[in-house]
């Protein structure tokens, strides 16, 4: 998490110097007064005017270090805590499909929102508080060498009680981090599938059924912040009871030397406060390496992420499909004993236009998949012009292929941003993925036609004006390789034939179409047409 700092180097350095100078203005003020003291004991008046002045300036640095303290220390927590998220963002949208999948997307989101302010208030604060301290505590027990050693050692004799603490709960505290992230994760899955199942929730009337899951999570991340709260109470306990044992002992040894005549009233005044100052430093110090401590196991999730080495595809060589992609003895399974393909062997020529047919089940969907790069751990071969597929930059691969699924992502903003994705593209090839996709038929129905608002999830749209708008994604592109998983399934059929005799019609285009809809008159207009049966693919036409 240093790595922050770097690149913040400048702002971390002046949130160091001046958390430092707020900490070190408490024993100079300390010295001020044994001096105001003494000044007023012995009768010096004009010593005790002069020191009013210091006193004076004092406050004013330490009433503006306070601010500027608070002014650096907040920037850089908000630029720590917003490239920390950015990072993380980018880490798990780099993941493959395989390993994306691995975890809920709840999850995902409860580590860039919890996790991270989780790591902010217990990391990143922390440093700059033991950044001051110790600078503070290295002054105070200067000063106290230099006005009388023995109380300054037996100051620092009776502070290494104080380091008993962070032994006593540090484990502890790193088990609870642990445990409420989890717990925040777990909430965040409830609270996510309620909200996508709302209309199966009402529709079945089982909201006071299907809530008990939700409560359950809420309870359970509530104690877990409670007996967390608690253990962070009980360090600051007994490091407050330790500090106030030390206290009293300074002010028995520091009490008894003034009234032998060894040191001034005004010494003991000092040394009592120096003596705060270091123990408090001190007792902050143990409070805040338990907390460092348990962050580790958070950082370390974390980092594992930032720095993960993204999808499962390592290859870097430039795909091309100029000729064709051959499939051979494709064998695959997503969980052992269970496979799903058992050998499929296929080739697919440029600008060819394929059907592919099969009961449900029986590996379509998880044949394009692989076709399009989503899984690595496959056996056998998939070669794009004679390349084997894992030797590809997938990202470039994916700029070749697209698949067009039954359902389709919708982004909550207008139709033109979900078909263009961020991206610009010449009006003319904007307009012509409108037309052969079939958005344009729909645009004036919709309040805003193009830049008209889709909801969230396509809210606004039907199924069909969804799919629609999917295709329009890969034609704006100019994709060589289109494949249809049911892409139009949500559509008419009479619409549905439409466009895809349109992209039938696209000479340079290659097509494979997964469909149940062979029967509805455009089975003479594909090149070939298979059928997949027990994980193989077989021509029957």
């Amino acid at each position: 998490m240093f790595r922050y700092m770097k690149r913040h180097f400048i702002l971390a350095l002046l949130a160091l110097f001046i958390s430092i100078i707020t900490q070190i203005t408490a024993p100079i003020s300390a010295v001020l007064e044994q001096n105001m003291i003494d000044f007023i004991v012995q009768g010096d008046m004009e010593g005790f005017r002069k020191m009013l002045w210091y006193v004076a300036l004092i406050a004013l640095t330490t009433g503006v270090a306070y601010y500027l303290k608070a002014l650096t220390e907040n920037r850089f927590k908000a630029r720590f805590t917003e490239e920390l998220r950015n990072d993380l963002y980018d880490g798990i949208m780099r993941k493959g499909t395989a390993d994306f999948q691995d975890q809920d997307t709840a999850e995902y989101i409860s580590i860039i929102n919890n996790d991270v302010d989780t790591l902010t208030a217990n990391f990143s604060s922390p440093i700059w508080t033991l950044a001051g301290i110790g600078f503070s505590t290295v002054l105070s027990l200067s000063i106290m060498l230099v006005y009388s050693p023995l109380l300054a050692a037996a100051a620092v004799l009776c502070s290494l009680l104080s380091f008993l603490v962070p032994t006593i709960f540090t484990k502890q505290i790193k088990k609870k981090l642990v445990e409420k992230t989890m717990y925040e994760a777990d909430l965040s899955v409830r609270l996510k599938e309620a909200l996508n199942g709302h209309d199966t929730i009402s529709a079945f009337r089982v909201l006071d059924k299907i809530r008990i899951r939700f409560s359950e999570a809420n309870r359970a991340l509530a104690n877990s912040y409670y007996k967390f709260t608690l253990l962070l109470a009980g360090l600051e306990n007994c490091s407050a009871v330790v500090g106030k044992i030390i206290k009293f002992i300074t002010f028995l040894i520091a009490g008894g030397m003034a009234m032998k005549g060894q040191i001034s009233i005004g010494t003991v005044i000092l040394f009592v406060s120096l003596y705060g100052f270091f123990s408090s430093g001190i007792m902050l110090f143990s409070q805040c390496v338990p907390l460092l401590r348990g962050c580790k196991p958070v950082i370390s999730k974390l980092t594992a992420i930032i720095d993960g080495g993204g999808d499962t595809f390592t290859g870097s060589r430039k795909p091309s499909f100029s000729h064709e992609i051959r499939v051979t003895d494709l064998h695959f399974q997503y969980k052992e004993g269970f496979p799903v393909l058992t050998g499929c062997d296929l080739s697919i020529n440029k600008k060819e236009k394929l059907a592919l047919v099969g009961a449900s089940g029986c590996g379509k969907s998880t044949f394009i998949k692989l076709l399009s790069g989503n899984y690595s751990d496959y056996q056998g071969g998939i070669c794009y012009d004679g390349v084997e597929l894992r030797q590809l930059d997938i990202l470039e691969l994916r700029k070749i292929v697209t698949v067009i699924h039954q359902n389709t992502h919708i982004f909550n903003d207008t139709i033109r941003y979900n078909i263009c994705l961020g991206e610009e593209f010449p009006e003319e090839d904007f307009e012509n993925a409108l037309r052969l996709s079939g958005v344009d038929g729909f645009l004036p129905s919709v309040t805003g036609g193009v830049d008209g608002l889709c909801g969230e999830d396509g809210a606004n749209l039907s199924g069909g004006q969804k799919q629609r708008i999917a295709l329009a994604r890969a034609l704006v592109r100019g994709i060589d390789f289109l494949i249809l998983d049911e892409g139009v399934s949500a559509i008419d059929v009479e619409s549905a034939n439409a466009i895809e005799q349109d992209l039938l019609d696209m000479e340079n285009l290659t097509l494979l179409t997964i469909t149940h809809r062979i029967k509805d008159g455009l089975l003479g207009d594909y090149d070939r047409v298979l059928t997949m049966d027990e994980g193989r693919v077989t021509e029957i036409k």
